[in-house]
């Protein structure tokens, strides 16, 4: 997949959502995992979440963020003509949105 640079110290959003990117299909606990180190990653490189507004969200789940950076990763692919890639990208926020929906409890258990 192609990659892209924020401007957070030159840092590749590939690298950043590498860990989601590559969790193994069919393996809800390994994506959770990803999710969590991805979300992680993001607030350490200091990426803000913001609303329709622009102004900063509040209380947002790992899920939600880490489908923010899949989003942006996916229009970079789309508008750099790899539109297979992008479509992917696509399938996986899905996959992260079906896990921010399941019980708190289980997740956990996972």
């Amino acid at each position: 997949m192609s990659s892209s640079t924020w401007p957070t110290d030159g840092t590749a959003l590939a690298d950043v959502l590498e860990p989601v990117l590559n969790a193994v299909e069919h393996d809800d606990a390994a994506l959770t995992q990803a999710v969590t180190d991805v979300a992680e990653a993001l607030a350490a490189l200091g990426v803000l979440i913001v609303d329709r507004a622009g102004k900063p969200a509040h209380g947002v789940t790992d899920e939600r963020a880490v489908i923010g950076a899949l989003a942006t990763y996916a229009r970079t692919l789309a508008r750099y003509g790899h539109l297979d890639d992008a479509i992917e990208v696509g399938e996986l926020m899905d996959r992260v949105d079906r896990l921010g929906q399941r019980p708190r409890r289980w997740r956990m258990a996972g």
